[in-house]
């Protein structure tokens, strides 16, 4: 798989990407993290309005692209040895199925048809687009419940994919990407940063500000701790009939000042694959699926490497 040799450039650090794309952001947290929504069209317009707002008001960069550059030197001038912690609890698995069968496909095909005119009229230039849209919803929802029916895959060929796949990620399992993740971040802010980096022990806590420092001289040179928590793995897309979807991981990193456990920088990085394939495909894919997320590994350590210890923010002019 190639790759792209600037950190900006790949889509697949999608925390700046989707940044860059406001409506991508929206389409993920209205399609996939609101589908109870879906139901009920007139919920789901005032929903848009509202994650509109929410979107434009809230949305921030990543903190150290906002930060000033002198504040950023600062940080890493005081940092010498870096202990690399991986929070050992379970990753939240997030997959997005196609709809089963015809009945799963005439349920949401209703959802999709309700939902489509109302984008359409959300996102046009036309005075009164989303009322307009709202007043159609009811007559395009009839339109996709029948759409979807008809083309929605069958409740079988959707239960064999769901089962080739999770021999595939009991596959991944065994692999201990974990610990392979720790050791490439390691070895990396060892080779690049001109700190030292050093791994410890997992530990099963949430944060590394809980962590009972319980051996003072084997920590005595670390004056901060890189807390490294995988919350998400999956398959994520947009809510369609039978969406094409990317694996991803979710990685949610924190910088630790030990003297006083106080977090000089956090972040969340999403790792996706380079193609988004429907939930058959990547079952037909098995090779491809475990090496999408055994290339997550060196990507996501390049990036945090990169962006805590390594890249400087944008000049402002």
């Amino acid at each position: 798989m190639e790759k792209s040799a600037s950190i900006f450039a790949s889509c697949r650090y999608t925390k700046e990407y989707l940044e860059m794309r406001p409506r991508s952001t929206l389409e993920f947290w209205v399609f996939c993290q609101a589908k109870p929504l879906f139901q009920h069209p007139y919920l789901l317009t005032l929903f848009l309005w509202g994650s509109l707002w929410i979107l434009v008001g809230c949305s921030t960069a990543p903190k150290i692209y906002t930060m000033p550059a002198i504040e950023v030197e600062t940080i890493r001038e005081d940092i010498a040895t870096v202990g690399v912690i991986l929070v050992d609890v379970p990753a939240e698995s997030e997959v997005l199925m196609p709809a089963k069968g015809f009945w799963g496909g005439a349920r949401r095909g209703v959802v999709v048809g309700a939902r489509l005119p109302v984008l359409i009229g959300f996102v046009s230039p036309i005075p009164g687009g989303t009322l307009l849209g709202f007043l159609v919803a009811p007559f395009t929802a009839v339109i996709g419940g029948v759409y979807g029916a008809v083309t929605a895959p069958s409740v079988q060929e959707v239960e064999a994919a769901e089962k080739a796949l999770d021999n595939v990620v009991a596959e991944i399992r065994q692999m201990d990407l974990r610990a392979t993740f720790v050791n490439t971040l390691v070895r990396m802010g060892n080779d690049r940063t001109g700190k030292k980096f050093v791994q410890l022990p997992e530990t099963g806590v949430t944060q590394a500000d809980n962590i009972n420092l319980n051996n003072p001289s084997d920590l005595s040179d670390i004056d901060s701790i890189l807390e490294l928590k995988i919350e998400k793995t999956g398959l994520r897309g947009k809510y369609q009939i039978n969406p094409r979807i990317d694996t991803f991981v979710q990685t949610k990193i924190r910088l630790v000042r030990t003297v006083d456990n106080f977090v000089l920088l956090e972040e969340t990085f999403l790792c996706l694959s380079d193609e988004e394939r429907n939930f058959q495909e990547w079952s037909r894919k098995e090779n491809v699926f475990v090496e999408e997320f055994r290339s997550c590994v060196p990507e996501l350590a390049e990036k945090i490497i990169d962006d805590f210890f390594l890249v400087y923010p944008r000049s402002e002019s």
